[in-house]
């Protein structure tokens, strides 16, 4: 039987309309404590798997006959063994590719695209830049690519609080935004919800797989240091609310005020890293046993071959005369393992990042490079790159959505002030990949586009890096030209005859 949202909302048993709500998600829940493993280093089967790599056992003490002159028996003690920890080398490296891959995905801002047609768009558009400075989203939207990569899923819900210190600060900048009228008093939050967090996720989708209602359940700790579990499911109006203790019980339910469902959602079937876990095992491994063979065999062995002479010299100088056929003293010495060694573990490193279009950004890859133009830098971190034009097929509508949501949600706690133009503004948000910029190259660039007649000079601005204060800059130039002109013309009336 299919049942809209509506009406599993309205059943009276809450055990099953939870369970209802769980069934709206088309996909599986993420394996939270799989991904976890792999994840964090500590967990890696080379640290907690004893039964696949055992620790050592060690002879220290062989077996030995002993007569016993009472009973006039042989005995045989059996040999003493002890065991020492084997080294277990774990190598993070999931958490290094996945942080590599955010920092070129998110390091550098998202921009946004506005041209705002009246002075409300205007106001408007700085409100929500406000909102963007005043939740810091610029370092939380690295945690959302994070999670997003390791973890599979991440949401961020959005909520109102009283808060009117956010507005006076945007009052003081614009001073007419709300045309002298009693300014709001509610702040929009944000807080992220993901399985590393402790929250299971639950999106609901209608048949035209369209997100209409999304549902959490998380574990709250009491006082008494008990815990109970919770569950709340969002809609585009209402927050509705239960616990699950000895039985269900409903908690008050609320509307929270905006027109648009407050959860944004990304979700991807699998983690980035899964591809290359294969060379992260064998490379811990591979290093774990080359260690203890290093501790093993550090110190040089000296092989005998003869029967002992004598010996000549005292102290340090002392040397063992050997005598008999094919007498001989030489060390035992490597030499082919530790080269095969080494190819490996660099061969299993290297294809671990090419395979997730990674580059490997440390001082040893790039001290070669010397003083390399933005365009070379360009062409070494195209890979990364394209997987970050892969990334926005998720993270960029998830951000796109995020805009049109604060955009609704502002008009929707300021009817007054911003219920016009949330209708009209139009802000398109895109990622930019992390560059490492040559000023030089694009000032150059800039200046070509704009004289050539091929750029505004506008758009010259912000290519050059200007963006933020594009009109300000723009105004400057405006008084310096004129500036210029003017000094032009006096000194013309002056050399004039």
């Amino acid at each position: 039987m299919l049942l809209s949202l509506d009406e599993i909302l309205a059943l009276p048993d809450i055990g099953q309309k939870i369970s209802y709500l769980k069934k709206g998600r088309k996909t599986e829940l993420p394996d939270r404590c799989k991904l976890w493993d792999d994840w964090n280093p500590e967990r890696h089967e080379i640290m907690v798997d004893k039964e696949k790599y055992p620790d050592r056992k060690v002879l220290e003490k062989e077996a030995e006959k002993v007569f016993d002159e009472k009973t006039g028996k042989t005995y045989e003690i059996e040999a003493k063994y002890k065991t020492e920890p084997v080294n277990r080398i774990s190598i993070p490296l999931e958490q290094d590719i996945v942080n590599i891959q955010t920092a070129f995905t998110v390091g550098t801002e998202p921009s946004m695209d506005c041209t705002p047609t009246d002075d409300d768009e205007k106001k408007l558009l700085d409100a929500v830049k406000a909102v963007f400075k005043s939740n810091k989203i610029k370092y939380q939207n690295k945690k959302i690519v994070r999670s997003w990569l390791s973890e599979l899923e991440v949401a961020e819900y959005w909520y109102v609080t009283d808060d009117d210190s956010f507005w006076a600060k945007f009052w003081k900048k614009v001073k007419t935004t709300f045309g002298g009228k009693v300014k709001p008093t509610k702040k929009l939050k944000s807080v992220l919800w993901s399985p590393f967090r402790g929250d299971k996720l639950y999106p609901f989708f209608n048949d035209e797989g369209k997100m209409i209602a999304f549902s959490r359940e998380y574990k709250k700790k009491l006082m008494d240091d008990s815990e109970i579990t919770c569950f709340m499911t969002f809609t585009d109006k209402m927050v509705y609310q239960w616990d699950l203790a000895k039985g269900y019980e409903e908690r008050t339910s609320f509307a929270h005020g905006f027109s648009k469902l407050p959860v944004l959602y990304a979700y991807r079937p699998e983690p980035y890293c899964k591809k290359i876990k294969t060379f992260r095992v064998r490379l811990e491994k591979l290093l774990s046993n080359y260690a203890d063979c290093i501790d093993y065999h550090f110190f040089p062995l000296l092989k005998l071959v003869g029967d002992v002479e004598g010996f000549v010299g005292k102290n340090k100088d002392k040397i063992v005369k050997l005598t008999g056929q094919g007498a001989d003293a030489q060390y035992l010495t490597w030499n082919q393992v530790p080269e095969t060694i080494r190819f490996e573990a660099e061969t299993l490193t290297n294809n671990a990042y090419d395979m997730s279009n990674t580059p490997r950004i440390s001082f040893e890859t790039l001290k070669g490079v010397g003083k390399a133009s933005g365009t070379a830098f360009r062409f070494m971190f195209m890979g990364a790159h394209m997987s970050v034009s892969n990334h926005a097929e998720v993270i960029g509508e998830f951000l796109q959505r995020r805009v049109n949501f604060l955009v609704s949600a502002l008009g929707s706690i300021n009817p007054t002030e911003f219920s016009k133009a949330s209708q009209t503004i139009d802000i398109e948000t895109e990622l930019v990949p992390y560059m490492i910029d040559d000023l030089n190259d694009k000032v150059t660039t800039a200046v070509s586009a704009v004289s050539g007649g091929v750029w505004s000079r506008r758009e010259g601005i912000m290519f050059a890096g200007n963006a933020d204060r594009i009109d300000e800059e723009l105004k400057e130039i405006e008084e310096e030209q004129a500036a210029k002109n003017e000094g032009v013309r006096k000194m013309e009336q002056k050399n004039a005859p």
